[in-house]
């Protein structure tokens, strides 16, 4: 089989198309379960994870989180959390929701 330029073209076309699919794939994700938090891939956001949909129906990855701010946690200033409780309305955050994670956190 003789190399050309046309038949060269075609090949690498059909492996970045390939390529470019299994990235798509690989970016979206699929969540079959729940996960622990991890790391985000999200650019901007800190922590990711896989949680039950509010509608009961499967599972859906969700990030959350500003890069580069310290989370006081269990321990920490208070006066600091309950702004932050205040500002984000975390009384009303909905289980399975970014906001309801980033509550959590605080």
């Amino acid at each position: 089989m003789k190399l050309t330029k046309n038949l060269l073209r075609e090949m690498i076309e059909e492996e970045l198309a390939a390529m470019l699919d299994e990235e798509v794939l690989d970016e979206a994700g699929k969540c079959d379960g729940p996960t622990k938090k991890a790391s985000s891939t999200s650019k901007g956001k800190k922590w990711m994870q896989c949680v039950k949909n509010p509608d009961g129906k499967g599972y859906k990855r969700i990030h959350w989180g500003q890069k580069g701010v310290r989370v006081t946690g269990d321990s920490g200033n208070t006066k600091r959390k309950k702004s932050f409780r205040a500002r984000h309305g975390c009384s009303k955050a909905k289980p399975g929701t970014a906001k309801y994670q980033a509550c959590k956190d605080w």
